[in-house]
């Protein structure tokens, strides 16, 4: 298993606006716990005025632009440590599957774990697994993203 790089867990959300492409009101991650390589773990607890919010539960859109999101802080991560000045711009090019056993409520912390099964021409292949403050698995993706310069 590879060494996590990161000194201490990243929790400011300003420095994870940062990482990311993406602004508010459509910023769906919040922490940053773990990065290896080819594997990280984020947060993101849910707030009550969530763009992505129905009736007090994240939705199903919700949790899968979480997991992109989560992609992408792991790609941010990458690019910082490679001395890029700004995130790179990517996308979901395509999920392959998906499962979401349940949706969460309004202020439950998600925790999400990545890890790139393959990298090819700035399309990546990545699964990601998202659980619940009780450790329960609520959501499951395998999806492609494209990262674009």
């Amino acid at each position: 298993m590879e060494q996590n790089l990161l000194q201490e867990p990243i929790l400011d959300p300003q420095r994870i606006i940062q990482l990311i492409p993406q602004k508010p009101p459509f910023v769906m991650v919040d922490s940053l716990f773990e990065y290896t390589a080819l594997t990280g773990k984020t947060g993101f607890v849910i707030p009550a005025d969530n763009i992505l919010v129905e009736k007090g539960f994240f939705s199903e859109a919700g949790l899968i632009e979480h997991m992109a999101q989560s992609m992408s802080l792991h790609r941010g991560y990458q690019g910082y440590l490679s001395g890029l000045d700004k995130p790179k711009t990517g996308f979901i090019g395509a999920i392959k599957a998906i499962e979401i056993k349940t949706l969460p409520k309004v202020s439950t912390k998600l925790i999400t774990n990545v890890i790139i099964l393959k990298e090819v021409m700035g399309v990546t292949l990545v699964v990601a697994e998202t659980r619940n403050e009780n450790d329960e698995v609520i959501a499951t993706s395998e999806m492609k993203t494209v990262t674009v310069e």
